[in-house]
């Protein structure tokens, strides 16, 4: 396989620590699987995650611009992503 995969091409993390990554910057920062980080619990976490879990292949995870995307990320207010192209300082 070329290197970057080309975009739209499906991604699946290969092992624990790949998803780990994944999961820190993107499912951790989504409201979709929000309710389920607040109590694990709650069954209402996000079915693409789950499914995931299981060894399924996800059509909304594939790559973008030489990294993994998930097409139905919904931002979380209550735990946004910060900007990497904002320089911010703790002062």
């Amino acid at each position: 396989m070329a290197w970057p995969p080309k975009d739209g091409t499906p991604w699946m993390p290969s092992n624990a620590t790949e998803f780990d990554g994944f999961d820190a910057n993107w499912c951790a920062h989504c409201s979709r699987d929000a309710a389920f980080r607040d109590d694990m619990d709650n069954n209402d976490g996000c079915e693409i995650l789950a499914a995931a879990y299981r060894g399924e292949q996800q059509a909304a995870w594939f790559w973008r611009k030489g990294a993994p995307h998930c097409a139905n990320f919904s931002d979380d207010p209550a735990n946004p992503v910060r900007c990497p192209l904002t320089l911010e300082m703790d002062v």
